[in-house]
């Protein structure tokens, strides 16, 4: 025990050394302003030294003060404990290290993610602009007007502050014409559609500019032509001849062409093809974007001509009345958004939405005003992918947090023996519980300093690897590299420096328990105490509670919203419950093992795997963490292939096949008959979907109809057997008259009708004859369909039931394409659908474009709308979390292991040493210490198998809660999960193995000595 005059010693040091430091600093100022001439040099160079000293001494002073008040009372235990305990303090180094480590890794990546994804989320959506329509405006031939247009917009953002967010406008007016026009290639007359622009500009600068043919319009009835190359081998439009522009007075286009009034002729003076040239280039801005999303080219050409030109043309169609849609696209500049406050990013361009509106309104009256803001829809979507993102992270990051807590934990635990010894023999010799404090804060302090340093450089390699995540244990994505900023690395140093903190206080204050000589070599052979008070059990009934909540009916809606916090933290009891109950199974199993082994009369072996029985609380804490890792690395494995099974299904399901076209003009066999002999498809057939409404007061009811050619359909696209009881070919085989139909089995039920009975179809039908009659082509008719089968499932046609929907209720019928002969339909009513099978030689990117070259159109290939692809930001998201896990698990299993069987080994030294005394050899040693590692890991395996595979089916529910339709089936990849446990076992068995084998070759004093 330190005698008072040893106190006061200490504080006279304290003392001491602040009084050195604040003298010091007076010198330094006395020796600055104690020159006669200020202007001397040297004076100048001690002021300015001391004005650095200054902040520095007042923040280092208190500091100082605290760490001497602290420490120093238990400085003089710090050599001699720590040169006897080093190898316990890297045991917990150990620990705190892979808790940085995982936090580094996980912010770095985060950050990274977060910057870079969104870059890539806005070269996918090039429309970075706020578009302002305003409809049905009369369009007068003055420059007047189009100043007054722009000047609105300018208002409204100097109004709102906002005008430094809009890099440039551009103005336009547009209406909807088509023209009449020889197709050379299938030697017939057409009727496309290209809608009549004037602009001005740096727009009109930029097409004059890209004039591919000819020159651009001077005179009244002159027009550039703005189209697709497709589209001017399809037509007969050409430079120095001219066209007629009509304008649609019915839903027929033919009946446009013998009204004087609703058409004008133009002259073509120059082509521009807008596929050939470069993107537009934005003031201020790095990003170009093509030109058919700035004019909106959906019909692939445009008549677009200058602004007063553009309005004698409007005009010059009477039936036009001189009106057309207005646009005005303001550019924003995305380089100002903030990629981490995404909602008030996403409130400030709706703000300037409202405002422009409001603007319109308040100062030319226009009430037909529509915002459409492409980039709200892309923040948005943007939001969303990090919603789900997130919930990924925090499903598999939670886990291995708390893996990686009670890693630290049980580091600190397995050295706590040790330490309590060593701490009880200081107390008994008259050392106080300030100076133990004291010798334990700066041994904290130490190894968290050296923790941290060794934790970010271990995490910040492994959030590199993580960003290149491609698949399961691949790394070849190049979209997202690691990118590492101030606040990145700022809030990893935190958030470690905060976890150090909790870790370090905790096992400080675990330590300063008193102590008692008693409690020196005492043994726990039961399990751990909170077995007693079953917490296991609690943790599995309060998980299984929660979740059945967050799977109520009720709460269906809203199950985006309580993922991360219902869902997850459900699937988390329940897992750490199901963890702990299966340790009560260990000391079974432990018996199962040494009867089997006697039988065998492998004695060596039953004497071995009896101390996991005799050191239950020690192995059960062991097993707790391998356990939790091996479950971990079978979700990690099991979730992916289900996954991604989950999104290959669902894409297929709301394409229909690899292949589709929407607006396929059916009517033109020699075009599908093209697509039939081209060497990369395999097969095609027609597809038409058409929805017929009845509205009875209150009451929608939509019957949603999917027509197939039933000899085709089965060849070509995509059905799975479990979406209905029977074959897709026996069902479309029943489909042998025009008005029979298969039914979605649960709205049958709903209806109340069953196989062989007849449904009384009322429907709004057209046909434009009926004008002449009743002075409107839409009439209501009655047909009668057979219900010749049911099915479950429909690929394309069935997304969701609307069951318990009382005022609109859908019902979704497959019928033979013969059925549209028996309805009357308008042409707008009707989606008619090429599917298309690839052929399998040839990759499907490769066939989409030999199909694309060839039709044209809206061609949808189903890889294209599969959600996580390789290499892709969003592959990313899934397989950082699952690769973050893997890596985590296998050093994580050799680690626990490795401290294990080293503290062991350590505690049982004495043992050890008198079993070499006795005889016995090195073979039967290693035999002895390793059998027991082996059953434990085999018990370990098992266990993680069965709660991995149940933690799988609950994580799938929550992640899965964007759609339900197809179902998803779980997966179980049984080569993959060999592979992973197969390595998880030979690291975790080498770890054990490293420490055993070692020790065995010691000498027998060296292992007396450990014991001591």
């Amino acid at each position: 025990m330190k005698s008072s005059s040893q106190k006061r010693i200490s504080r006279n040091l304290i003392f001491q050394n602040l009084f050195m430091v604040t003298r010091t600093y007076f010198y330094i100022i006395k020796t600055a302003f104690s020159k006669d001439d200020l202007d001397d040099k040297e004076s100048k160079r001690w002021k300015k030294l001391s004005l650095i000293v200054l902040p520095i001494a007042i923040l280092l002073l208190p500091i100082l003060d605290i760490l001497l008040l602290i420490f120093l009372p238990g400085l003089h235990l710090f050599k001699p404990l720590f040169k006897a305990g080093w190898k316990y303090g890297l045991i917990s180094a150990i620990g705190v290290t892979l808790a940085v480590s995982v936090i580094t890794q996980y912010v770095f990546f985060i950050y990274s993610y977060q910057f870079q994804a969104f870059n890539l989320f806005l070269a996918d959506e090039p429309r970075t602009y706020i578009q302002v329509q305003v409809e049905s405006t009369f369009i007068q031939a003055s420059f007047n007007q189009y100043n007054s247009f722009d000047r609105i917009a300018d208002i409204a953002l100097n109004y709102i502050n906002m005008s430094d967010r809009v890099l440039q406008r551009d103005l336009f007016f547009k209406r909807g014409t088509f023209t009449q026009t020889f197709d050379p290639i299938t030697n017939e007359t057409i009727l496309p559609t290209i809608p009549l622009i004037g602009t001005e500009g740096k727009l009109r600068t930029y097409l004059v500019n890209n004039i591919a043919i000819g020159r651009a319009p001077e005179n009244p009835f002159e027009i550039l032509a703005v189209v697709s190359s497709d589209y001017y081998n399809h037509s007969s439009i050409r430079v120095n001849t001219s066209m007629n522009l009509y304008i649609p007075i019915a839903i027929v286009k033919d009946a446009s062409l013998h009204v004087p009034d609703a058409y004008t002729t133009v002259n073509v003076t120059g082509i521009v093809f807008f596929d050939e040239i470069s993107d537009y280039n934005v003031l201020g801005s790095d990003v170009g974007i093509p030109l058919e999303y700035i004019l909106e080219l959906d019909e692939r050409a445009a008549a677009v001509t200058w602004w007063i030109q553009g309005a004698q043309i409007l005009q010059s169609i009477a039936m036009t009345y001189g009106l057309a849609t207005m646009n005005e696209d303001l550019f924003y500049d995305v380089t100002s958004i903030d990629a981490f406050q995404l909602e008030d990013e996403i409130n400030t361009i709706k703000l300037i939405g409202i405002e422009l509106k409001d603007w319109y309104l308040l100062m030319e009256s226009y009430t037909q005003v529509r915002i459409n803001s492409y980039l709200v829809d892309l923040l948005e979507s943007f939001q969303n992918e990090y919603n789900l993102y997130q919930t990924f992270m925090y499903a598999f990051l939670s886990p291995i947090i708390a893996l990686t807590i009670i890693l630290t934990i049980y580091a600190a635990n397995l050295v706590r023996k040790k330490r309590d010894q060593q701490l009880t023999i200081l107390t008994e010799r008259g050392t106080n519980r300030l100076e133990i404090g004291s010798y334990l804060s700066l041994e904290s302090l130490i190894i968290g300093g050296v923790s941290l340093f060794f934790g970010v450089i271990l995490g910040i390699p492994i959030s590199a690897l993580l960003t290149r995540s491609s698949g399961f244990l691949s790394f070849s994505n190049s979209t997202i590299p690691l990118q590492i900023d101030l606040s990145s690395v700022y809030v990893a140093l935190m958030g470690s420096i905060g976890a150090i903190l909790l870790i370090q206080i905790f096992n400080t204050l675990t330590l300063l328990k008193k102590r008692s000589i008693d409690d020196y070599g005492k043994v726990e052979k039961s399990l751990p105490s909170y077995y007693k008070y079953y917490v296991d059990i609690i943790l599995i009934v309060f998980g299984i509670v929660i979740w059945i909540i967050y799977r109520m009916p009720g709460l269906v809606d809203y199950q985006d919203l309580t993922a991360r916090s219902v869902g997850i933290p459900a699937t988390i009891l329940i897992l750490f419950g199901s963890i702990l109950f299966m340790q009560r199974l260990l000391p079974m199993f432990s018996k199962i093992i040494v009867r089997i082994s006697s039988l065998l009369k492998a004695d060596i072996v039953s004497l071995s795997v009896r101390e996991i029985y005799r050191y239950q609380k020690s192995f059960a804490r062991s097993s707790i963490i391998l356990t939790l890792s091996f479950s971990l690395v079978v979700s990690s494995i099991v979730i992916p292939s289900t996954y991604q099974s989950y999104n290959t299904e669902g894409a297929y399901y709301d394409l229909g096949a690899d292949i589709v076209i929407r607006g396929f003009p059916i009517d033109n066999t020699y075009l599908k008959g093209a697509v039939d002999e081209l060497p990369e498809v395999d097969s095609s057939t027609i597809v038409r979907f058409v929805n017929l409404r009845d509205v009875q007061g209150d009451l929608a009811i939509t019957y949603s109809v999917l027509t197939v050619n039933v000899s085709e359909y089965e060849r070509t696209a995509y059905y799975r057997k479990d979406f209905a009881n029977k074959p897709l070919g026996d069902l479309l085989n029943q489909l042998d008259h025009p008005m029979k139909v298969l039914g979605q089995k649960d709205e049958l039920a709903v209806l109340n009708q069953d196989i062989g009975e007849s449904i009384s179809v009322t429907y709004r039908a057209y046909n434009e004859s009926m004008r002449a009659i009743i002075g409107t082509p839409f009439f209501y008719e009655n047909i009668s369909v057979s219900v010749a089968d049911k099915y479950e499932y429909w690929p394309v046609l069935v997304k969701e039931l609307s069951l318990g929907n009382a005022r609109s209720i859908f019902y979704h019928f497959v019928a033979s394409i013969e059925f549209m002969d028996n309805v009357q339909l308008a042409p707008f009513d009707v989606i008619d659908y090429l599917f298309i099978k690839g052929n399998s030689s040839y990759a499907l990117a490769d066939v989409t474009e030999k199909v694309l070259a060839l039709t044209g159109g809206m061609v949808t290939n189903v890889e294209d709308e599969i959600f996580v692809k390789p290499d892709s930001p969003r592959s990313s998201i899934l397989f950082s979390a699952i690769n973050s896990t893997l890596i985590m698990s296998f050093a994580i299993n050799a680690i626990i292991l490795a401290l294990f069987a080293s503290i062991q080994l350590i505690d049982k030294a004495r043992e050890l040493a008198t079993m070499k005394a006795i005889g016995i050899s090195t073979n039967q040693l290693l035999k002895y210490y390793l059998a027991v590692y082996i059953v434990l890991l085999l018990f370990t395996t098992i266990a993680g198998l069965i709660v991995g595979y149940i933690t799988s089916t609950l994580l799938m529910g929550v992640l899965t809660i964007n759609r339900s339709f197809p179902p998803y089936t779980m997966g179980f990849p049984v080569v993959q999960l060999l592979i992973s446990l197969s390595a998880l076992l030979v690291t975790a068995f080498i770890g054990a193995a490293i420490p055993t084998f070692s020790s065995s070759k010691e000498e027998i004093g060296t292992e007396l000595r450990q014991s001591a």
